[in-house]
């Protein structure tokens, strides 16, 4: 495959077609914010994953395009309410949801989406899918919601700790992140009607995750994820792989420097304390240690998919290959 999801934009405009439809309205500070949110970019892998799951198990992409859109609208919910709990004030190069209508609605409207994700996958009967079947896409979706809420619980009290292991950063990440990515490719199967998947799916979205935010990790602090600067992710003291792989390496005076510059209020922190950062983990060799730990978390991910059928193994090796090589 092409690595470039532009070659999707086919599925892709069905995606948006819907959530287009479902979301209008006429509500100041709701719909136009959520129409404003929705229109910043995103690369709608999550989606992707659903119908191309689905389609690679023979299922009818019709049937999963509701329940796709519900996968990026749980995508899109939940950066509404982290960039209000990060206090990133940019998203996508764009001032951030509770910057532009202020936080109160802000919460309003991360609430609405959430809602709205059950309705769109409700339509998936209306597309042709089971009800038993649409009952377990509920259930998953609950249970990513549940479970992603945990992970980000487990991100704030992170930034707390002051020696961090790698076991607790992937502890955190194979929650926050890899349950929904394990959603749309679990849901696209079930859609299908495949559920003898499911256990090896569930471990192949845990180890997609952590290659998916380890290479964040990086991104924002090489690239820039459109928050207007680089670097953010040190701002908010987030202990990224490369902050605990620095902090086992560093010297004394420089953990401690390293933990004084993480542990600042966000408005606090200067473009010099990033700069320092930076070159510690460029010092012990944190950001390479990060981009091994990543492609070591993706080959993983296709030695699962390599026990899938063929058409799937496909799809889900284009998508860890992609997640650890995207420049944003």
């Amino acid at each position: 495959m092409d690595m470039n999801l532009d070659a999707f934009a086919d599925k892709i405009m069905l995606v948006d077609n819907v959530l287009n439809e479902s979301l209008r309205g006429e509500v100041p500070n709701l719909h136009d914010a959520i129409e404003y949110h929705m229109s910043t970019g995103g690369k709608r892998i999550r989606p992707l994953l659903a119908i191309m799951t689905c389609e690679a198990l023979g299922g009818s992409v019709e049937q999963a395009v509701p329940f796709a859109a519900a996968c990026e609208l749980t995508h899109a919910w939940l950066l509404v309410h982290d960039d209000f709990q990060d206090g990133d004030r940019v998203r996508r190069n764009k001032p951030a949801v509770w910057v532009k209508y202020g936080a109160p609605h802000a919460v309003n409207i991360g609430d609405y989406m959430a809602h709205k994700v059950f309705q769109l996958i409700l339509k998936c009967s209306y597309a042709g899918v089971k009800d038993a079947v649409v009952m377990k896409l509920i259930n998953e979706a609950v249970e990513t919601t549940l479970v992603t809420a945990e992970g980000q619980a487990m991100d704030m009290n992170l930034r707390a700790n002051d020696s961090p292991t790698e076991e607790e950063y992937t502890k955190m990440v194979s929650a926050k992140t890899g349950r929904y990515l394990t959603m749309p490719i679990k849901g696209g199967a079930l859609i299908a009607g495949i559920e003898y998947l499911s256990s090896r799916i569930a471990e192949f979205g845990t180890q997609l995750g952590l290659a998916f935010q380890i290479t964040d990790d990086i991104l924002d602090l090489t690239e820039g994820k459109g928050r207007g600067e680089t670097g953010r992710d040190i701002k908010e003291g987030k202990r990224s792989m490369m902050v605990v792989h620095c902090i086992g390496k560093c010297t004394k005076d420089e953990r401690e420097k390293l933990l004084q510059i993480l542990n600042k209020p966000v408005e606090e922190t200067t473009n010099d304390d990033v700069l320092y950062a930076k070159s510690l983990f460029e010092k012990y060799g944190s950001i390479k240690y990060a981009q091994e730990k990543a492609e070591h978390y993706s080959d993983k991910a296709k030695q699962i998919a390599d026990s899938m059928p063929p058409k799937l193994r496909e799809v889900l090796h284009f998508f860890a290959d992609y997640i650890v090589k995207r420049k944003r």
